[in-house]
């Protein structure tokens, strides 16, 4: 009778890999813009934001890449700060106006002379 031999140790399986998709790098430059309009580039930086979102979102339905939510992120980040620079150039507007109406509507009192003396 023959003894049973053991089996060679069989390497451990791992699961199946999977390779990360890539991001867009449209996606990466509007977000980057759009966080930029924070530290002070206003409407230029979400100008910017906004644009490359487009480009983003479009190459991203073709492609299928990541970066899905960067790419959204910077335009609503975009447009807000565009609209907040917008409101500010019509308060700012608006103040100027309201100054000058003020001004034009209210006499100021002229120095009396002194007389005697």
């Amino acid at each position: 009778m023959q003894t049973p031999q053991a089996l060679p140790p069989q390497p451990a399986t791992t699961g199946p890999f999977y390779m990360a998709r890539p991001y867009n790098p449209w996606a990466i430059v509007s977000i980057s813009f759009g966080a930029s309009t924070i530290l002070g580039s206003w409407c230029f930086g979400g100008l910017i934001a906004v644009v490359t979102g487009h480009v983003a979102r479009s190459q991203i339905k073709k492609s299928g890449e990541a970066g899905e939510g960067l790419a959204l992120a910077g335009l609503i980040i975009g447009y807000v700060s565009i609209g907040l620079f917008a409101l500010f150039v019509i308060a700012y507007i608006a103040f100027v106006g309201f100054f000058f109406f003020f001004v034009s509507t209210h006499p100021f009192p002229s120095p009396t002379p002194v007389t005697g003396g």
